[in-house]
């Protein structure tokens, strides 16, 4: 943490970008040589962890070496000053000489006479090491390319439908508001949650301009209109019949969907069609008869064969009943 370019990431971005940084060391120190392309970190991707941001932490502070083939490689953190590095280097030096000189004294006997078992239990014991560290490197290797194979074949789909976002707050006074940021700061406007499709659909059935309009488009306006709510139901059972609901985000689709639904000589329109007719006539059977059936209305008043009916007079019983002005009743 004492290194600058360390301290620029944390005023920065804060703990998320010092815990991002980290997740992609973590991920480099897998590989044999630490060096990897951007879409080897594709699998440490998440709803709150996008590949844009780690993008971002790569290349805007410094602490990656990117390589023309597009590559990169975590850079050395405080690295040591040159007086440093020389007396390191000093030391190295002297270090060697001293093995040389070693080399050069005469072995001793005890040297000399050393147990050739033990030669080879040694040699033995370092091959088994080598063998062991070469397996345990190839299963790793071979995570590391299988990882990869799955992350290339489901990056046509891998979208960040709900990219991590930063909070500002812009609050005034007592009253708080909340501004959604992207991963480099910029305003976005927030997404609303997606209401589930019933209720979407549920929501045809409200008499507006726009619901007239497509009961005239069907060709059975004045039947769809008396009859919305039993449409919209056969419109629900449809979708998930035909399992249609995945599509239906928003008001927009699906007054689209219903649109095409009752659409002229689409079948479904035609089956919607018959399906209310035959209700409309099921509840007019089932209606009790209107009593003024064997009467006309003029001008708003009651007649009957072009005489006026009195207001106060019961309904004309039959089609041959005639109103007689000295009972005051209806006579056959």
């Amino acid at each position: 943490m004492h290194d600058p370019r360390m301290q620029n990431l944390f005023d920065e971005e804060g703990p998320r970008g010092i815990g991002t940084y980290w997740i992609i060391v973590e991920k480099l120190s897998m590989l044999p040589d630490t060096r990897a392309q951007l879409k080897y970190l594709r699998s440490s991707t998440s709803k709150k962890l996008s590949i844009t941001y780690i993008e971002k932490i790569i290349r805007n502070f410094q602490l990656f070496a990117l390589e023309e083939d597009g590559s990169f490689s975590p850079e050395e953190l405080n690295p040591a000053k040159k007086k440093e590095k020389k007396t390191a280097k000093n030391d190295r030096a002297n270090t060697v000489a001293d093995a040389k000189n070693d080399e050069k004294q005469p072995k001793t006997a005890e040297e000399k006479t050393e147990n050739p078992n033990e030669k080879q239990a040694n040699a033995l014991k370092t091959s088994t090491d080598k063998e062991t560290s070469r397996e345990v490197f190839k299963e790793n290797i071979k995570d590391i390319i299988t990882s990869s194979a799955k992350e290339e074949e489901t990056a046509a789909n891998d979208v960040d439908i709900n990219p991590p976002a930063n909070y500002r707050d812009a609050s005034a006074g007592s009253q708080a508001s909340l501004t959604v940021c992207d991963d480099f700061g910029r305003p976005e406007t927030p997404l609303r949650p997606i209401r589930p499709w019933q209720e979407v659909v549920d929501g045809l059935a409200v008499r507006t301009p726009w619901l007239e309009a497509a009961c005239i488009h069907s060709g059975y306006g004045e039947l769809l209109m008396r009859h919305i709510e039993a449409a919209v139901d056969c419109f629900k059972k449809h979708i998930e019949v035909y399992d249609k609901w995945h599509n239906l985000l928003s008001e927009s689709d699906v007054r689209r969907y219903f649109v095409n639904f009752t659409n002229p000589g689409q079948h479904t329109s035609q089956a919607l069609y018959a399906t209310l007719l035959a209700l409309d006539a099921k509840q007019q059977s089932a209606a009790p008869p209107d009593p003024y059936r064997y009467e006309q209305r003029i001008d708003g008043r009651r007649s009957y064969l072009g005489c006026l009916i009195p207001d106060n007079a019961p309904p004309r019983p039959d089609n041959a009943a005639f109103w007689n002005e000295t009972t005051n009743s209806w006579r056959s």
